[in-house]
C-alpha cells in the first residue's frame, strides 16, 4: 500500500517534477495550492488541470487571500519598513502554504509533507522551520536530494518529466515564478549566475517603453488606516490589493531589480507605495 504524502504545489517545473519523482518511489501524492493572490482564474484553472495531468491521488486548492491580508499585508503596511529594508514581505506566504499543506495531511491521516525548494535558497528553511514549529511531521524534499547528483537541476527535471510525458512551458524552462498578493519572486537563469536579471525575468510590471500615454487615476477609500474600497466600490482588502496590482503593473508600479539578491528579480506595487 503507498504511503500518503502531501505536497505543496504551484504547478511549476520543481513542483510538477516532484509529483513523479515521489510516485516512483512509492508515494501516493496528494497536492495542495495556496491561492495567495498572486494568480488569477486562468492559472488557477491551469494548475488543477496540471495536478490532474500528473496524476495524482487528490487535489486541492486553498484560498489564502485572506490569510495574507490580515496576517502580513497590513502589519506590513502599519510598520512601515520592508524585508531587508528593500522589498514587501513577498516570500510571507509560505508560511500559510504550509498550514494549507499540514491541514490536509492532518485529513488525510499522514505525517509526510514535501515541498519543491532548492537547496541553494532560503524557501527551504522557512518551509521546513515551519513544518518542525508546526507538528512531528516527515518533510520529504525531492529537489535538493538530486540536487546531491546533478548540478544542471533545472535541467535534469525537464528531461525527467520529458521522458515521461509531460511538458514544461517555456517560461518554467529558465526560471522558478513565486506570486502571491505582495508580489513576484523569480530565481533561475543568470539569476542563479549572480547576474543582473534579463528581460525574461520580468514579472508583472511592463517596461518603461510599454507604460500607456494615458493617466490613471484610482480613488482609494480608508477606515481607521484600513483601505475598504476602490472607485467607491467597497471590496475586501485582498481583492482591493489584487485589483491595484493589476491596474499598476501596466505602468511599472513597483518594479525593481537587486542583482545582489538572487530571489528578488521584480516585484509589483503593495498599497503602501503610492503611484507616480
Amino acid at each position: 500500500m503507498s504511503q500518503d504524502i502531501v505536497l505543496a504545489f504551484s504547478g511549476g517545473l520543481d513542483t510538477s517534477f516532484c509529483v513523479p519523482y515521489l510516485k516512483e518511489r512509492g508515494y501516493a501524492v496528494h497536492t495542495v495550492f495556496a491561492d495567495t493572490g498572486g494568480v488569477d482564474a486562468e492559472e488557477r484553472a491551469f494548475i488543477e488541470a496540471r495536478a490532474a495531468e500528473l496524476g495524482v491521488a487528490s487535489h486541492v486548492t486553498v484560498d489564502g487571500g485572506p490569510a495574507i491580508w490580515e496576517g502580513f499585508v497590513k502589519p506590513f503596511v502599519r510598520a512601515g519598513e520592508g524585508y531587508q529594508g528593500q522589498y514587501p514581505l513577498l516570500v510571507s506566504d509560505r508560511y500559510l502554504i504550509v498550514e494549507a499543506a499540514l491541514r490536509r495531511a492532518d485529513e488525510l491521516g499522514t505525517r509526510h509533507v514535501a515541498h519543491g525548494c532548492t537547496g541553494m535558497g532560503n524557501d527551504q528553511v522557512r518551509f521546513d522551520l515551519a513544518v518542525k514549529a508546526l507538528g512531528d511531521y516527515v518533510i520529504v524534499a525531492p529537489i535538493r536530494e538530486i540536487q546531491k547528483e546533478h548540478t544542471q537541476t533545472r535541467a535534469y527535471e525537464q528531461a525527467y518529466l520529458e521522458a515521461r510525458g509531460f511538458g514544461v512551458r517555456a517560461k518554467q524552462k529558465a526560471y522558478t515564478i513565486n506570486e502571491n498578493l505582495l508580489g513576484v519572486t523569480m530565481s533561475g537563469g543568470e539569476i542563479d549566475r549572480w547576474e543582473a536579471p534579463g528581460e525574461g525575468a520580468r514579472g508583472w510590471c511592463a517596461p518603461r517603453a510599454e507604460w500607456p500615454a494615458a493617466p490613471l487615476r484610482v480613488r482609494i477609500a480608508f477606515e481607521a488606516g484600513e483601505a475598504v474600497s476602490i472607485d467607491g466600490e467597497r471590496v475586501p482588502g485582498h481583492q482591493l490589493l489584487a485589483r491595484l496590482n493589476r491596474a499598476f503593473a501596466p505602468y511599472g508600479v513597483g518594479a525593481a531589480s537587486t542583482p545582489a539578491t538572487p530571489r528578488s528579480a521584480s516585484r509589483v506595487a503593495s498599497s503602501s507605495r503610492r503611484p507616480v
